[in-house]
């Protein structure tokens, strides 16, 4: 049976992003990182249906999870909203589309700024881009101050509300181009939680470090959430890190699973997690873990809650990124 909690669970799924809001037995996915973290998510939780499914863009860590969703059966999809990427010319992102179009599923392809909104129970889901000028266009092109286009460029972000404020902004895959069409056609990306866009690695072109100043100052976010696998890509980047907490006074930074910067050994269990499932529970990967922002009629919470999080990170990381 389906949990009757309200809530928005930035999934641990290793290197990828999967993000699940669920209210009154609603429920809306954005991106279904890799492996089978979202399967397991939706089967512990006793999920059903779900209502609208968003890939902000083609990569492999944010779809992959979807053809295992689908081929599983256990619950019932409503409409899945893509974009199209001509450059993606691997067989997952060809499987992915054989799949839905065989099992017959209602897919949307396009998402830009004028797509939706989309509720889930007292949770909004808005698309802050990219803009109908910057979608039109395609990998490779150039956009309207000469800067070239790329996949990532025309990653889908968006905005999450609750009771008509603010909660979060899922920034996709975005980059310098995008953050150019963000700032030409004045969307407004301001939200208290951020989840940080690639994995906190390289944004592509461009200095990282510029990249995620202006990231920071659009979005004034006071708690970022990188979602990462140890065992790739060494993300966060140390300068990205630096540059979040040199923007953002008495900022939150948790990331999905325990970076090799903060900690070469684990030896400590992660106690402070709560029952949703973390990919890496198994292994004492997990730093804050499957990360939800509780909604009720008392406020909003986070798990794990700070200090529980932080007491773990002194215990568990000799030089924590987030501290240092």
């Amino acid at each position: 049976m389906a949990t009757t909690n309200s809530y928005v669970a930035i999934l641990d799924v290793g290197h990828g992003n999967s993000t699940v809001l669920h209210d009154q037995n609603k429920s809306i996915v954005v991106d279904c990182g890799p492996g089978t973290t979202l399967l397991e998510f939706v089967l512990q939780e006793g999920i059903t249906q779900i209502d609208y499914i968003f890939l902000s863009h083609a990569d492999q860590d944010h779809i992959e999870g979807l053809v295992g969703l689908i081929s599983s059966k256990i619950c019932k999809i409503g409409c899945i909203y893509v974009n199209a990427d001509s450059t993606k010319k691997s067989a997952l992102w060809n499987d992915l589309l054989f799949t839905t179009t065989r099992d017959s599923l209602p897919i949307h392809v396009g998402l830009s700024h004028i797509t939706g909104p989309f509720s889930c129970g007292n949770i909004v889901l808005e698309v802050v881009g990219p803009s109908q000028f910057l979608a039109g266009k395609s990998a490779g092109s150039i956009d309207n101050v000469g800067n070239r286009i790329n996949s990532n460029s025309l990653s889908a972000s968006f905005k999450i509300l609750w009771a008509g404020s603010v909660i979060a902004y899922l920034a996709g895959d975005i980059d310098h181009v995008s953050l150019n069409d963000i700032n030409t056609f004045h969307y407004d990306i301001m939200a208290p939680l951020l989840v940080f866009p690639h994995h906190g690695g390289n944004a592509g072109v461009g200095n990282v470090v510029k990249f995620t100043e202006d990231l920071c100052d659009l979005v004034k976010a006071t708690t970022v959430i990188f979602s990462i696998g140890r065992d790739k890509h060494s993300n966060p980047r140390q300068d990205v890190i630096k540059a979040v907490r040199t923007k953002i006074k008495d900022v939150r930074i948790a990331c999905t699973q325990m970076s090799k910067f903060c900690s070469m050994n684990l030896s400590i269990s992660p106690v402070h997690l709560h029952e949703f499932h973390s990919r890496g529970r198994m292994k004492n990967h997990c730093c804050s873990g499957t990360f939800v922002i509780n909604l009720d009629a008392t406020g909003i919470t986070y798990s794990p809650d700070p200090s529980s999080h932080d007491a773990f990170i002194s215990a568990a990381a000799p030089t924590p990124l987030c501290k240092n």
